[in-house]
């Protein structure tokens, strides 16, 4: 067991041996945040048809993720100047493992994010960063509109 509050963390790419962790760190942040958003049934069809698997076989090759002592506890996935999911283990938060896999996504060019308009602490934290609102969107979960704030980093 790590200790969340003593630990060496490291930031690197994703790698397809990262597989496992990546999606039991991304199914249970997604249940976290959007499993009370969305009927039951959604979440149920979100599981049942592997979503998170999807979306790794897609995206893993544009994820970095922080890894202490070989397991994986956050992960951010950038495809150009995108940021599309910033993800930390619960038990790691508050220990700006989040603020770092940010800071190095908007290093390498990452300056436009998407958050739901819902996630009131996902948006507190990304203005502590330093990021604003500047737009507003959709997102759909299969068949679900939920609103997203477009987020920018001067």
């Amino acid at each position: 067991m790590i200790d969340p509050l003593n630990f060496d963390c490291i930031f690197r790419p994703a790698a397809a041996s990262d597989y496992e962790d990546l999606h039991r760190l991304l199914s249970s942040c997604w249940m976290e945040t959007y499993g009370r958003q969305v009927s039951r049934k959604i979440a149920r069809r979100f599981i049942d048809e592997d979503c998170v698997g999807d979306h790794l076989r897609q995206f893993l090759n544009s994820m970095q993720v922080a890894d202490i002592d070989g397991q994986v506890v956050g992960v951010i996935n950038q495809t150009d100047d995108c940021i599309t999911a910033l993800n930390v283990a619960k038990e790691f938060r508050r220990n700006r493992i989040g603020f770092s896999l940010l800071h190095n996504a908007y290093m390498a060019g990452g300056s436009l994010l998407s958050v739901g308009a819902f996630n009131a602490s996902a948006i507190s934290f990304y203005e502590h960063c330093g990021w604003r609102k500047f737009g507003m969107s959709f997102e759909d979960f299969f068949g679900i509109k939920l609103a997203a704030f477009l987020m920018m980093r001067d």
